[in-house]
Order: C-alpha cells, then structure tokens, then sequence
C-alpha cells in the first residue's frame, strides 16, 4: 500500500508540495510546519503522534 501524499494542510490548507515539509499521523492526516508546531506535533483527528512525513521527487 503507497503513502497518499496530501497536497496540502488540513488545519489551514496551504500547500504541502511532494517534495516539501510536511507531518503526518498514522492515519496519514496532513499538516504543515507551522501547524505541526501549535499543535505540538500531536494530530487533532486522533490524538496520534505527527512525524515527517518522506518526501517524493517530483516526475
């Protein structure tokens, strides 16, 4: 099973590029840097732990 990788955060929804910053749950929630930071890196969806999420180069 591939990591969806969300486009963009969805706390304040700006974007998240493929080969940028982004965190993600467990559950693959996306959020951004700033985001991740004022929600000291717990996901508001499910109380899990946000961690960098990998990045993809883009084709």
């Amino acid at each position: 099973m591939a990591l969806e990788m969300r486009g963009a955060c969805e706390r304040c929804e700006s974007v998240v590029a493929a080969d940028g910053v982004a965190w993600i749950c467990s559950y693959e929630c996306t959020f951004c840097e700033d985001c991740t930071a004022a929600l000291r890196r717990v996901c508001p969806n499910c109380a899990g732990e946000l961690v960098r999420r990998p990045t993809r180069v883009a084709r």
